[in-house]
């Protein structure tokens, strides 16, 4: 009842074929596979496999589809024939499904006789099953907790060793053509890892890799992979496609040709509003295999970094904290200036220097959005340990600039003046520099500052803090704050 409550729900139909079609098996032998898979455990199946068919009416079987195929997305699609009906069969080979398919048939049972170890064998019918829990007719009774086991003679119809999917068509002329078949299914995703690793002060060696994951429950044999960046809009319960059978050559099925090429050759396409990257070469993936493709390298790409600290003071009363550590943060150029420019698909981005020994160590990881060349990536990789920031808000002192009655309490103008200090302790061996931003209200000014800063934005102001090797910088500033207050007698 499982399996047909959900074959019911994906709108398909289980009938056999009429007595005088033809029933034609089309294994995985000679056909032409592309898969396009998505970030989100999806991918669209597209097989073209040779058929030769009488005219007439005939059914067609797809043996191998995916488990998890989306039924109601299949189109199919044949030169001069037509598509009456498309229906899936799930009812694979399991034990529960052999013993409720052989309800009725005579099968042969094995116990184990206590005394010696030896096989009994003995003929029952099958007359029942519960869960998968056969209900055995013997000569001297009904057993219903049989504790032996079960040898089926054959494989009972209804089931099969994998999912299929048949089209009952009607083809006009008889010979040999491609059959197209098309389907989305859960199951198939992907997903990239780069590695950088650090050569030089400003320079480091970038490569992507792509990670297939195929839990679709059927392997896929010398296919060509195209992997989708981007989030596409998915509705789960879809209508029936059929009113969009396509060409082959709007789908995207030419042929299957490929051509061979190096790592870091794979340049995207647009399409629609997302990335297409094809795999260069033909290759298989396995049931519950994982795949690692390279996608990307390169070497000598120039990068930043920076030493970032956003200071905790709250300006409205006096503040003060001790031994903080600003946040390393890794600054690329996607562009072809800084010796990349590549469309990134989203990821994981690891990071790795070698140490004085030559030893490689591990430095941090973040993780990227889809990045379309020219963008900036900005990956924070922890804090720095070599650094330390203290601060504290030294003074605090307010002016009353108006009072202005309202109803029975006044509305009051001060100017509040904060003056902070911040300093940098380094303990590194070479000159840092710490860029320090500080949240300020929007109307604020700065009276002095002891080292010259800018605005980031209308709210925030930054300082770029240069430290000496094993010493300290201190910033000092003062800042006016208008406010209004409400007082009342």
């Amino acid at each position: 009842m499982r399996y047909t409550t959900f074959l019911l729900l994906a709108g398909t139909i289980l009938s056999s074929a009429p007595a005088n079609a033809e029933q034609i098996l089309l294994g995985n032998a000679g056909s032409k596979l592309t898969l396009s898979i998505y970030n989100q455990d999806l991918a669209l199946v597209k097989d073209l496999r040779p058929a030769d068919i009488k005219a007439g009416t005939a059914e067609i079987v797809f043996d191998g589809v995916a488990q998890q195929i989306q039924p109601e997305t299949a189109i199919i699609y044949g030169q001069d024939l037509k598509v009456l009906e498309q229906n899936y069969s799930y009812n694979l080979i399991t034990y529960e499904n052999l013993v409720n398919q052989s309800v009725g048939q005579e099968v042969t049972t094995v116990r184990q006789n206590p005394q010696n170890g030896e096989n009994i064998f003995e003929k029952a019918v099958l007359i029942g099953s519960t869960y998968g829990q056969p209900v055995l007719k013997f000569p001297y009774g009904i057993e219903t907790n049989f504790s032996g086991r079960i040898v089926f003679d054959k494989i009972p119809s209804g089931i099969s060793d994998k999912p299929t999917l048949t089209a009952k068509i009607n083809n006009k002329k008889a010979g040999s053509k491609n059959l197209f078949l098309a389907y989305l299914t859960g199951g198939l995703s992907w997903k990239t890892d780069y590695v950088a690793t650090i050569t030089d002060k400003n320079k480091l060696d970038l490569t992507g890799w792509v990670t297939i994951n195929n839990n679709s429950g059927v392997d896929y044999d010398n296919a060509k992979i195209q992997l989708i960046a981007g989030d596409v809009n998915i509705v789960r319960q879809s209508v029936q496609p059929r009113l969009m059978m396509a060409k082959m050559n709007m789908i995207g099925m030419d042929a299957g040709s490929s051509e061979s090429a190096a790592l870091g050759s794979v340049a995207p396409e647009q399409i629609s509003s997302y990335e297409l990257y094809t795999l260069p070469a033909i290759t298989s993936i396995k049931d519950k295999q994982t795949k690692h493709v390279g996608l990307i390298e390169k070497s000598g790409v120039k990068y930043v970094k920076e030493f970032n600290f956003n200071s905790p003071f709250y300006f409205g009363s006096s503040y003060e904290f001790e031994k903080k550590h600003p946040g390393i943060t890794y600054i690329l150029e996607n562009t072809k200036n800084a010796n990349l420019g590549l469309s990134l698909p989203a990821g994981t981005m690891r990071f790795y220097e070698n140490d004085k020994n030559g030893n490689l160590q591990f430095i941090g990881s973040n993780n990227i959005g889809n990045t379309a060349k020219d963008e900036t990536l900005r990956l924070n990789l922890g804090d720095a340990f070599n650094l330390t920031v203290k601060g504290k808000v030294a003074k605090v002192a307010e002016k009353e600039l108006e009072r202005k009655p309202k109803n029975q309490c006044y509305s009051v103008k001060l100017l509040k003046t904060y003056t902070a200090e911040t300093t940098v302790s380094n303990a590194d061996a070479a000159e840092n520099s710490v860029i320090i931003s500080q949240n300020i209200s929007d109307n604020y000014k700065i009276v002095k500052e002891s080292i010259k800063g800018k605005a980031k934005n209308a709210q925030t102001r930054e300082w770029t803090v240069k430290v000496p090797a094993n010493g300290k910088t201190t910033l000092s500033y003062t800042v006016e704050i208008p406010q209004t207050t409400r007082v009342c007698d």
